[in-house]
């Protein structure tokens, strides 16, 4: 009986050392792939920071070739499983721990989380001190009002037209436009400021770009009280126009844009009008977008038929020369096989378009801008090795009036939404706009002023910062039990939704009843959920707890029925909020509600 009472309670233990080597198995695994995955986007995007990857949750890929997107992924993903199957053959449960415990420091290293937490909860007065709020009338600004175009190049720097550098100069036209005209070359990319959605923001409202906090009620309301140099020149009679080829949606870009003031859209769809289905696979550039020539010809189409409105701010992004994943377009010859081919042919693309501009009615009462949004997300590494300073390309076109300039001034890109202002004749305030000093004035820049520490107070939270959004006020609609709200309908009785592909998300349904009822309601949703791993509805009731709701795992809608007893309905304003355990509900809304009912 001993014996078989041991070799049962042996079979058990072996048993059990399985399964516990199994999932040790694949906790390393997990571990191995996040910190593999990790190590190849910090080498793809070099100055990658956790804040960015929050502000791009909602990047959709519609047909992206990943593999073409970036060669170099095969080989991290060849490496990270070359080096998990060695350690699980040679390796016990222990170690498989520790490995798996050392890959998620590598991970948790890599995407920056440590230094995201650490800043976010520390605090710094540099707004208080600093910040300069724009105050602008009518009497700031010229007799004639001037027009403003914004021409962002996509991740071109003013380095590429140095030739010691790449052997020759990728750059040669708008090198010599730069030479004749104002440019500065002391450039700092600072945090907040270093991809195009946060590059968009400090340079038209002089603040960095942060992403979406709970706090600040939904992507929908985020920068709301931010002004911006769209709003100002909106307000004192300018026509606002943003073009863009690629997804607008991507990083939340169009919210910005419909908060501030932009008047007039330039997007895919609007390129593709008239065109046919080979034509538009002709134009297709990087990162889905449609080719630099089109836009800039779709848009002097405007500017030749006169459909543009002086006076005018035009925002205009680039995107031929983005990387990874860069697509040389049709119009371009192929000299190198890799991105300095679309350097160049941007530089061919770019002064064709201004020069034809200069032959519209329009380009004697027009300043131009011309910037590139960051620095290449990975170096373009010179022919030999040396010493340089990284700075965005940057030249100023057709100022009212000779300006006195350093070219050599350091600057920001917070610094570009003052000298904007400046540069069509627009007076200043000690040359200030938010957190940015005009290049076309004497103030230093706050990149010059040790004492603002501006580098690390720049990542810490601000009060005044969270003044930037706007919080919504609760508004209550009337409604009567029994009455089904479906589609749209559903909008009127929320704070803010997100609206995607005919979808309407959002986590709160505000109604008011004639009375307060004297029994037990029923509440019952047709919805469709963002599912995670563990799929969970919350619904609380006027900020309170009411229910807790598994959902099914899977996609399409469901209805889900709760009972909501009278006690707990003290008055006539109900307020319903549903809560997905899925993270983009901490920044938006997950929950796509297709049928309403209270009865």
């Amino acid at each position: 009986m001993k014996h078989k009472l041991f070799t049962a309670q042996k079979k058990r233990s072996s048993f059990g050392e399985l399964l516990k080597t199994s999932l040790c198995a694949l906790l390393l695994l997990a571990a191995t792939a996040a910190a593999t995955i990790m190590c190849w986007a910090r080498n793809t995007w070099e100055n990658l920071e956790f804040e960015q990857i929050l502000s791009n949750l909602n990047f959709r890929p519609r047909s992206l070739d990943i593999w073409t997107f970036s060669p170099e992924l095969k080989y991290y993903l060849s490496a990270g499983i070359a080096v998990y199957l060695l350690l699980l053959a040679f390796c016990n449960n222990k170690k498989l721990l520790t490995f798996a415990a050392l890959f998620s420091l590598i991970f948790v290293w890599q995407i920056r989380l440590i230094p995201y937490l650490y800043y976010s909860n520390t605090s710094s007065t540099l707004y208080e001190k600093y910040y300069r709020t724009p105050q602008i009338t009518a009497a700031d600004f010229p007799a004639q009002k001037r027009n403003l175009l914004i021409l962002h190049l996509e991740s071109v720097e003013k380095n590429f037209g140095n030739a010691d550098l790449y052997g020759r100069n990728l750059l040669p036209k708008l090198s010599a436009m730069a030479a004749e005209n104002p440019s500065f070359d002391d450039f700092t990319s600072l945090y907040g400021t270093n991809y195009t959605k946060a590059a968009l923001v400090a340079g038209q409202c002089g603040i960095p770009y942060r992403s979406p906090d709970p706090s600040f009620g939904g992507v929908a309301a985020h920068l709301q009280n931010a002004i911006c140099i769209s709003d100002i020149l909106a307000q004192n009679g300018y026509e606002t126009w943003f073009a863009k080829s690629a997804d607008h949606s991507f990083a939340y870009t169009d919210v910005f844009y419909t908060l501030h003031h932009y008047q007039n859209i330039i997007d895919r769809n609007f390129l593709i009008r008239g065109l046919t289905a080979e034509e538009i696979k002709k134009n297709e550039s990087s990162y889905e977008g449609l080719s630099d020539k089109l836009l800039f010809a779709k848009i002097l189409d405007l500017f030749r038929t006169k459909q543009i409105k002086e006076p005018f701010l035009m925002t205009v992004f680039t995107v031929d020369t983005h990387v990874p994943g860069t697509v040389l377009p049709y119009n371009c010859p192929k000299i190198y096989g890799d991105v300095r081919d679309n350097i160049l042919c941007s530089d061919t693309t770019v002064v064709e378009f201004i020069q034809n501009l200069r032959q519209t009615p329009y380009w004697q009462n027009t300043t131009v801008a011309i910037v590139g949004d960051h620095p290449m997300f990975k170096e373009l590494k010179p022919e030999k090795s040396q010493k340089y300073q990284r700075t965005i390309y940057n030249v100023f076109l057709n100022l009212p009036h000779a300006v006195s300039y350093d070219k050599n001034k350091p600057f920001i890109t917070m610094d570009l939404a003052p000298t904007y202002m400046e540069a069509i004749g627009i007076r200043l305030k000690d040359h200030a706009f938010g957190l940015g000093r005009s290049l076309l004035s004497a103030q230093p820049s706050l990149i010059s002023l040790p004492e603002t520490n501006i580098k690390n107070a720049i990542k810490q939270f601000s009060k005044v910062y969270v003044k930037f959004h706007r919080r919504l006020a609760k508004t209550y609609k009337s409604y009567e039990l029994g009455t089904t709200l479906t589609g749209k309908e559903i909008t009127k009785y929320t704070d803010y939704y997100d609206e995607y592909l005919g979808h309407i998300f959002l986590n709160k349904v505000n109604i008011e009843l004639n009375a307060k009822p004297d029994r037990d309601l029923t509440l019952t949703v047709t919805l469709n959920a963002m599912l995670s791993y563990k799929p969970e509805l919350l619904v609380n009731l006027n900020g309170k707890p009411l229910a807790s709701v598994k959902l099914k795992k899977q996609i399409g809608d469901q209805t889900i029925s709760i009972k909501i007893p009278a006690e707990k309905i003290t008055s006539p304003k109900i307020s319903l909020e549903f809560l997905n355990n899925n993270y983009r509900s901490f920044i938006s809304q997950s929950i796509d509600i297709r049928k309403f009912i209270l009865e």
